[in-house]
């Protein structure tokens, strides 16, 4: 029988890959991690193709509004715009973070 020096050291407590040791780092800021099924990643990809799709909807939707306000000479409307638009990008984001996690956790 040979001897593998890797379980000896999980159970004397000896050297650990850097591998081991950033599982046992992340299992301790979030507890067990599971697996995600099949259908979890579908459901992940879907959001995640959605929420790009929404992204670039309001990105072409506000160009026109976002032209307007620098064809106007308007610094602080233009800006107000631009800050307007990327207040809606975030809140997309957001979303379509938050239905992940939902996902994640089997909701």
């Amino acid at each position: 029988m040979t001897k593998d020096p890797k379980k000896d050291a999980k159970k004397t407590g000896g050297i650990k890959s850097a591998l081991e040791l950033a599982m046992e780092r992340m299992q301790q800021k979030q507890g067990d991690v599971v697996p995600l099924t099949h259908d979890q990643k579908l459901a992940i990809a879907e959001i995640e193709a959605e929420t790009r799709a929404k992204i670039a909807e309001e990105e072409i939707m506000s160009r026109e509004r976002l032209s307007a306000a620098h064809a106007s000479g308007d610094a602080e409307a233009a800006r107000k715009t631009e800050e307007e638009i990327r207040g809606e990008i975030a809140r997309l984001r957001e979303r379509g973070e938050s239905r992940k996690a939902k996902v994640r956790r089997g909701e």
